[in-house]
């Protein structure tokens, strides 16, 4: 890497990292023709640097230090004052000369600093407007953009999203919102390249009730497994002392290399050429161990470091040359698991995870790994492998892709962007936002002043605003109903009522009459915000733009790019109202957030006065939808027209239900849609850890409330329901349920000795079964509640006498209470419970 890069075709910016030996930032371009990750080291003298409102002359005492290399006079704007001003930059040779260390060594330490928490390559990605997830080429060492012809179709449905947003309510400068439109749409149109990439799984020997400690790595390697997106396909697997072969079930496509025991070092070293080969690396739990753990092995076993592509961080772990992503990361990540998983995994195992999106899973032979013959270890290992890479694959490589996608729309490397919560993607695309600008960005102690002593009172303790509007429900089963949505709501009220921390509670005195209602706060009425241009933009590209591109798409490459989008879009606009209010956010501005959710419960409000004078029954609201009876397609088209008219927003038909059950509690509802398919709203029935018997029996109400089809079904399904709920009753009772269907089945999420203060049931049902076997993060733990301490064992422990009848019982009513108490269903009387407290209750139980 010491040649500077000349030239470079077309090529896509993926990473940007900070090299130490030369002090600078190195960016990591993903070349789709060579498949190859090349390497630009920076060519500008570019340098770490932070701002302080200190005059230069009152730093002196700074200059005398040796990594500053100058203190200057800049002016900067600063939008919370809507003023420029002028500020010290203070400029430096290395970024820990800022920030990084607990000593004096960081400027930030000892003086009050801005722009300081910023790590150094994002700092100069967002000074050179470098878009990570775009294409660039290279040409005599500069980087030069490299942009696509938009397609006629595309082009057209621009033009007309457009015009659209010339007629859109509440903007102050609509040039400036058509600008973001244009920049946002030749982006995100921009291809998608497909990328090589290897997924490796490594196994190491255990001990009993330990796991390997990858910081130390003193137990061998006995088997490293790769899976490539190019087809490759091998595991390389230590042949140890008393171990013995077995006969292969693996495909005849799937090369195994056997080591002899004391080649541990070669097989490791034969494993980096192979990683070193793929410009992108994919792991499951990477970070924390395969990757630390063969890094740390290999140097324990002596070779040397410029033979390893590993390189070790303090968190994470990555490639010299390439970019690694931890699934594991990316997994747990809740914008993925719920806004482009559908919430169908609930915990984040390997195993977990890829039954739920693969219908696949890790192999289990039943017995401990050290057990298994070579080739039963080495196909352990290899799906392992096979299975992760799958997750990057599956539905047309749709997780690379959106990895890809969201990089673009945060200015974030793609490996950032895998392992960090929304909170951060949206970070930084306002701070790239703000050096585009010229803007300083303001730190948290400034936001917070400007918002001290003028809040409402929140309703719900422990939060500092009034959250959406919910409305209380209509009890009873109710036929005929339809849910209307307002599309990404909470968006579009960022966007028509220009809502940011700069322009809520602005300077100036003549934008103070335009008022939030039932707030104190008002809304500036000069400058478009930041917040609202961005995620204004976002949201009508996904609303207006992408949802009908991909109906439109011409190939099936279109069709997946424009979904994709769609789909990153929809990760980040659900999350960008809620960091506004999140105290994590560094943009945190409580006025901002409150005043969202203020006109959210305003537009709710008037457009369900507007269905009583139209005659609309309203059963029930919850934020953004509403329930309404057996509406005629006229008074819906008349909703929809005032809902856009008054308040610039989008209202449409959701779902439509045959019938719905309203409870008297909130956020919880049942509803059959016309083909018999049932929602169930935050019903606990459909928790994860919620045991076999009880989860059974509740598919199986279900069911029968999926064939009701009048009012008089409904009252013989009350009545198939008590008998099933009683008969179910009765099997707890008599202790007559087989231990597997009590079983709770709980994931650790970190290793059982590092509970110290409060130990969770599963937690104490692991500590006993450690005596049997290993336990570590992510096992999943099944365990059962028993009579006498600690209360709960793990199944396979537990004795059918022992088992603790009543807490079922309870745990079964509170769960069922759900359909029962709507359905008007008495639980007691179903069970046969007397209707008593005290003694009574303690002999029945």
């Amino acid at each position: 890497m010491s040649e500077p890069l000349e030239t470079l075709a077309p090529s896509l910016l993926v990473s940007a990292t900070y090299d130490n030996q030369s002090q600078s930032a190195v960016l990591k371009f993903y070349n789709p023709e060579t498949q190859k990750i090349v390497l630009w080291k920076d060519q500008t003298g570019h340098k770490p640097y932070c701002y302080s409102k200190l005059k230069p002359d009152e730093l002196g005492f700074l200059s005398s230090r040796k990594d500053i290399i100058k203190i200057e006079a800049v002016k900067r704007k600063n939008f919370l004052k809507d003023a420029e001003e002028t500020v010290s930059k203070i400029i430096v040779a290395d970024p820990l000369a800022i920030g990084g260390t607990q000593t004096d060594k960081s400027i930030r330490n000892i003086i009050e600093t801005w722009e300081s928490d910023i790590k150094y390559y994002e700092n100069y990605l967002y000074d050179q407007g470098l878009i990570v997830g775009k294409f660039y080429r290279i040409e005599n060492g500069r980087i030069i953009p490299h942009d696509f012809k938009l397609s006629e179709d595309v082009n057209l449905a621009m033009k007309s999203l457009l015009l659209d947003a010339n007629t859109t309510k509440g903007l102050v400068d609509v040039k400036e919102f058509q600008e973001y439109i244009t920049q946002w749409a030749h982006l995100l149109n921009q291809p998608i390249p497909k990328i090589r990439r290897l997924s490796f799984d490594i196994e190491v020997e255990s001990e009993i009730g330990r796991i390997p400690d990858p910081k130390i790595a003193e137990k061998r390697i006995t088997a490293v497994g790769f899976a490539g997106s190019d087809g490759f396909k091998q595991v390389f697997v230590l042949r140890k002392t008393g171990s013995n072969d077995g006969t292969s079930e693996l495909p005849p496509d799937i090369k195994v290399t056997f080591y002899a025991e004391n080649d541990e070092k070669k097989m490791i070293e034969d494993a980096f050429k192979i990683i070193a080969d793929y410009p992108f690396v994919i792991t499951y739990n990477g970070d924390d161990f395969d990757m630390p753990y063969l890094y740390n092995r290999a140097e324990r076993l002596g070779l040397k470091n410029s033979d390893n592509p590993l390189y070790m961080m303090r968190d994470s772990a990555t490639l010299k040359h390439g970019v690694h992503i931890d699934l594991y990361r990316t997994m747990s990540n809740r914008s993925f698991q719920i806004y482009a998983f559908s919430h169908k995994y609930t915990d984040f195992s390997l195993n977990s995870v890829t039954k739920a999106l693969l219908g696949e899973s890790k192999i289990d032979y039943g017995v401990d790994l050290d057990r298994l013959t070579n080739y039963q270890l080495a196909n352990y290992c290899y799906n392992d492998a096979r299975i992760t890479l799958k997750l990057t694959s599956f539905n047309s490589d749709l997780l690379m892709n959106l990895l890809v996608v969201i990089s673009r729309i945060a200015r974030m490397p793609v490996d950032d962007i895998a392992r960090m919560g929304v909170s951060q993607w949206i970070r930084s695309l306002l701070y790239y936002e703000h050096r585009q600008r010229n803007a300083m960005i303001p730190r948290r102690e400034e936001l917070d002043s400007k918002s001290q002593g003028v809040m409402n009172d929140a309703v719900i303790k422990d939060k500092k605003y009034r959250g959406g509007l919910v409305v209380e429900p209509t009890e009873g089963i109710h036929f005929n109903v339809t849910i209307m949505d307002f599309a990404s709501l909470y968006p579009s009220i960022i966007k028509v009522r220009n809502l940011s921390y700069e322009t809520v509670r602005c300077t100036h005195d003549e934008c103070k009459n335009n008022t939030i209602p039932d707030t104190n706060h008002w809304v500036c009425t000069k400058y478009n915000g930041l917040t609202s241009m961005l995620i204004g933009s976002l949201r009508d590209l996904r609303v207006n733009y992408y949802k009908s591109l991909a109906k439109r798409a011409k190939t099936q490459e279109q069709k997946e790019q424009y979904t994709v989008v769609s789909q990153a879009l929809k990760v980040i606009l659900n999350a960008s109202y809620g960091v506004m209010g999140a105290e994590i956010f560094p943009l945190y501005f409580l006025p901002a957030a409150e005043a969202t959710t203020a006109i959210g419960r305003h537009i709710i409000m008037e457009t369900i006065k507007k269905c009583k004078e139209r005659g609309i029954q309203v059963l029930y609201s919850d934020t953004d939808s509403l329930f309404i009876k057996n509406p005629t397609q006229e008074q819906i088209s008349s909703i929809i027209e005032t809902a856009k008219a008054d308040h610039g927003v989008e209202l449409e038909v959701d779902k439509i239900y045959r019938y719905v059950v309203l409870s008297n509690r909130k956020k919880n509802y049942l509803g059959v849609t016309k083909d018999g398919k049932v929602d169930v709203k935050g019903l606990t029935g459909k928790k994860s850890h919620t045991p076999p018997f009880i989860k059974n029996l509740f598919y199986e109400l279900l069911d029968i409330l999926s064939k009701v089809e009048t009012a008089n079904d409904f009252e013989a399904a009350k009545k198939k329901i008590s008998d099933k709920i009683s008969e179910c009753a009765t099997k707890v009772k008599e202790k007559k349920i087989p231990i597997p269907d009590l079983a709770f089945n709980v994931m650790i999420s970190k290793a059982p000795d590092e509970y110290d203060k409060t130990v969770p049931q599963h937690i104490r049902a692991a500590k006993l079964l450690e005596q049997h076997r290993e336990i570590k993060r992510g096992d999943i733990i099944s365990y059962v509640k028993i009579i006498n301490k600690p209360g709960v064992k793990p199944v396979e422990m537990a004795r059918q006498d022992e088992i603790d009848s009543a807490k079922y019982m309870e745990f079964m009513e509170s769960t069922l209470d759900q359909i029962t108490s709507s359905m008007d269903l008495d639980f007691d009387k179903i069970v046969g419970r007397p209707k008593q407290t005290g003694l009574d209750q303690f002999f029945w139980s």
